[in-house]
């Protein structure tokens, strides 16, 4: 543990010190809560049965949104480059075995998504009045580590499937904003078709928006947000699943 640890703070600092990471990872979620929030008020819609004003909406579909960005999208663009330039041959020859060295990587980008998670909750409540009711902060925490959970998982399954940092992106970008649409966070469930919502459900953006909203809403019965953890967690396991049978260590061969 003491190696995952210095892997994580040194994972960590260079991250801080990533100009395209801090904009891809706390600037454009923080200029896009501003944007949505600032503009769209006033209005109402429902969520999970609750009436609620756009910003209550807005704020925790921001916070899912981040959230994925910061964990899924961010694990697989880092995995496929470090494998592509051969740093994870390198570290691979190392002392350190394997297991940390997946851990610790897993370990930063859930911090990461964690602090920028923090975040949005301090500026939606400062800047936009928007507060989570008191029993609504479990379900928070278990929407946030859930997620992470289930986007780490998958994010390594994703990653052996990019030969190259620049399909890398364009497949994650094909894969999140449908399910950004489709999953409740820019459009609330209740105004989808039916059918629509329903495939959604199959998938884990949108349990981890529906526990983010409920954590919002206050609306936090026991049945729906075990099912949800429980799909967290299948995907959490399939994900590591195919990982651990596709993933491979050296950079793709060329030519």
């Amino acid at each position: 543990m003491d190696m995952v640890l210095h892997v994580t703070r040194y994972q960590l600092r260079a991250f801080l010190r990533n100009r395209r990471a801090r904009m891809f990872t706390i600037v454009i979620p923080v200029l896009l809560l501003a944007l949505l929030a600032g503009v769209f008020h006033g209005g109402e819609t429902t969520v999970n049965g609750v009436t609620i004003d756009y910003r209550q909406f807005f704020v925790p579909s921001v916070i899912v949104f981040a959230l994925t960005l910061t964990t899924l999208a961010m694990l697989v663009a880092s995995v496929v480059q470090q494998r592509e330039l051969g740093i994870l041959k390198r570290r691979r020859a190392t002392p350190m075995p394997a297991w940390a060295l997946v851990v610790s990587q897993s370990l930063t980008v859930v911090l990461m998504a964690i602090g920028t998670v923090t975040v949005l909750l301090v500026i939606g409540a400062l800047a936009f009045g928007v507060h989570i009711p008191a029993n609504g902060w479990p379900t928070l925490v278990l929407g946030v580590l859930g997620g992470a959970f289930a986007f780490c998982g998958l994010g390594y399954a994703l990653s052996t499937f990019a030969d190259s940092a620049d399909t890398a992106q364009p497949m994650i970008q094909l894969i999140t904003f449908p399910l950004f649409f489709i999953s409740g966070i820019w459009i609330p469930l209740s105004q989808l078709p039916e059918w629509l919502a329903t495939i959604a459900k199959i998938f884990p953006v949108e349990h981890v928006a529906d526990l983010v909203h409920r954590a919002y809403v206050g609306a936090v019965p026991i049945g729906p947000v075990l099912l949800d953890l429980a799909v967290l967690l299948a995907w959490a396991v399939a994900g590591a699943t195919v990982a651990a049978r596709r993933f491979v260590w050296l950079p793709p061969r060329r030519g």
